[in-house]
């Protein structure tokens, strides 16, 4: 039982490095290192429209988003990690900051949803949805429907129900 435990928390912290190596390297503008955690049969969901398959094809698309900064920051949380034998699904939120060249700032809060399979090499990511929340300011660039929240999120008249139920 204790071995088990200790089995789970070491696969959860190897997936949350790997969630920290991506994001040090897309901050050090090295999309092709921050690749290193996909598979060769990944896709990705980049809020850009379009599915991206295989790192190659990932780190060209994020190369191209990257080089619209000057500088990045993002900054990661809430990390969670379910795992049941060789396949895991995590969850991060993300606070990403943006500077553009011309000294605009753009924020974005979001989260990405991974599905990850454990490799010879370790855990990778096989399929990745960064889902935004919000950002600030809204960017022209990114459509409304491309901001997909939370999925489990409550309506306001549903929690306004049932707060009256429980007044």
């Amino acid at each position: 039982m204790a071995a088990d435990l200790l089995g789970l928390l070491a696969d959860a912290y190897e997936i949350e490095g790997l969630m920290v190596h991506y994001f040090e390297r897309v901050d050090a503008l090295d999309p092709f290192g921050a690749v290193s955690i996909f598979t060769e049969d990944a896709e990705g969901d980049f809020m850009t429209g379009k599915v991206y398959r295989g790192p190659e094809q990932i780190a060209r698309a994020l190369g191209h988003i990257l080089l619209q900064y000057r500088h990045t920051s993002h900054h990661i949380s809430n990390h969670r990690a379910r795992i049941e034998g060789d396949q895991a699904e995590a969850l991060t939120y993300i606070y990403a900051f943006h500077r553009f060249p011309d000294d605009r700032v753009w924020e974005l809060w979001a989260r990405h949803e991974d599905h990850l399979v454990r490799t010879p090499q370790g855990w990778r990511v096989r399929r990745r949805v960064l889902r935004a929340v919000d950002s600030v300011p809204r960017w022209d660039k990114i459509r409304d429907d491309w901001y997909y929240g939370h999925p489990e999120r409550h309506s306001p008249e549903e929690l306004a129900r049932r707060l009256e139920r429980s007044d």
